[in-house]
């Protein structure tokens, strides 16, 4: 079993708690793992071949991924790594404007003989279903607020988040793509919501 989480999750107990039950993880390391960081950081990936390369082409979009991998170096601050990665997103227009571009350092039990070149695109592919988890959340702190909500007991939480991943996902299924344009839009009548869920014609 191989586990992922968010960079929440990149401590040294969960790390330990997973390899003694005999999976593996692959972590981000953010800013909010310092040490960690900063070793990853500091390695020499400018002279690191791209083990993997995708492309995905959708939504008038072209998304070019790459993933570069080390050995973990001697002295590392976190238990158990094997190998150190760092998967990069460019996404351009069609026509090759750029779009945005992301950067995320990793680790990982797996050692080369678990994660082969030929595996590297799952590894890529799970941190990829990580960051769009990531999206949704993102969305519901900065457009809902949901990190400042008050509500805090019994189910409370759960059923003020379920809302808003409903809002989210029906302004999806309406066609919109701007979550934050579409949601100012909805509120603009009090029809919109009820249309947009079928509930009135």
């Amino acid at each position: 079993m191989i586990v992922t989480g968010d960079a929440l999750h990149t401590v040294e107990a969960t790390a330990e708690l997973i390899r003694a039950h005999g999976g593996h993880f692959v972590l981000p390391v953010k800013e909010n793992h310092r040490a960690l960081f900063d070793a990853r950081n500091a390695l020499p990936w400018r002279t690191v071949p791209h083990a993997h390369t995708s492309i995905d082409i959708g939504h008038g979009r072209i998304a070019t991924h790459t993933i570069q991998v080390l050995p973990a170096p001697a002295r590392l601050p976190f238990p158990h790594v094997s190998q150190i990665r760092l998967i990069e997103r460019y996404v351009t227009t069609r026509d090759g404007t750029p779009i945005s571009t992301i950067a995320q350092l990793g680790v990982t039990s797996a050692g080369p003989d678990l994660v082969t070149p030929a595996d590297l695109a799952r590894v890529a592919r799970l941190v990829r279903v990580r960051w769009g988890i990531e999206v949704v959340h993102w969305i519901r702190d900065t457009l809902f607020s949901e990190d400042d909500s008050r509500v805090r007991i019994r189910s409370g939480p759960c059923v003020l988040a379920s809302l808003r991943n409903l809002a989210i996902s029906a302004l999806r299924l309406a066609g919109r793509t701007d979550i934050a344009e579409a949601t100012r839009w909805a509120c603009r009548y009090m029809t919109r919501p009820f249309t947009i869920l079928g509930l009135i014609s």
